[in-house]
């Protein structure tokens, strides 16, 4: 058994629908976002929303289209017992990148540090 309960053939990732429903309009304007990043103006999107209306898939959804454009793609969490750590989000993302790409950040980062 693969799922606890489920059948060995049971993958969790064959229930995602191939279409998004309903977010075309949503969609686009993320997909305008990053192409307006690829041509040098970054903007920040703040996606917000009740549980299960689709923020998690937007946000894939988005991904996926991004690294097709050789985006560097980073993503920091923010956890309930981050809360009193206003960065945590941001020091996830860092140690993240730090951990897979140590010679490029060491690099990239070092003019940043206090001499």
């Amino acid at each position: 058994m693969g799922v606890k309960g489920m059948p060995e053939s049971f993958h969790p990732a064959l229930l995602v629908c191939p279409t998004l429903v309903g977010r075309t309009s949503d969609l686009a304007a993320l997909h305008a976002l990053v192409d307006q990043a690829q041509s040098g103006q970054g903007y920040v999107a703040l996606l917000r929303g009740e549980a299960g209306i689709g923020k998690s898939r937007l946000v894939a959804e988005t991904k996926a289209f991004a690294a097709g454009l050789d985006f560097l793609l980073l993503q920091g969490n923010c956890f309930r017992s981050d809360r009193f750590f206003p960065y945590a989000p941001l020091l996830d993302l860092l140690r993240a990148y730090i951990s897979t790409h140590a010679a490029t950040a060491a690099r990239e980062l070092k003019p940043l540090a206090p001499a």
